[in-house]
């Protein structure tokens, strides 16, 4: 990642459901890594993790329609609708560069977005988790 060292995250991959879910969180760029790619790329600074991650699950439950009762169903319905947040956000870190003080705007905005869409996504899953484990 060039000569930036990344900060420790507030949470742990190792919590996560899925093990496709455990290595988008590992693979997160660090928030120094977002700042200092956002003032590379001439953007605002990017809200807390926290922050974009209770967009994310506010969102979530806003778009998700109404959900059967058997709990397969539910999940079957949750899965659907989380699964292209997830193949976004593991896009947009594939297509992330490493970070390093000369990059072009374009490239430095890449890692903010990358950043952006795994804490949406993070909130996102939480809050499929809790609209599955919902009592129907």
């Amino acid at each position: 990642m060039g000569p930036f060292s990344p900060f420790p995250r507030p949470f742990q991959p190792e919590e996560a459901y899925h093990p496709a879910f455990a290595r988008l969180l590992s693979a997160c760029p660090s928030r120094a890594h977002a700042l200092q790619a956002a003032h590379l790329a001439h953007l605002p600074p990017p809200e807390q993790e926290e922050v974009i991650a209770q967009n994310g699950h506010a969102l979530f439950l806003k778009l998700v329609p109404s959900l059967p009762a058997p709990h397969q169903e539910r999940g079957a319905v949750l899965e659907e609708a989380f699964r292209p947040l997830l193949l976004t956000a593991s896009d947009y870190l594939e297509a992330m560069p490493a970070l390093s003080t000369d990059m072009p705007p374009a490239a430095a905005q890449r890692i903010v977005r990358a950043y952006v869409a795994v804490h949406w996504t993070r909130g996102a899953q939480n809050a499929a988790m809790a609209l599955y484990n919902s009592p129907a």
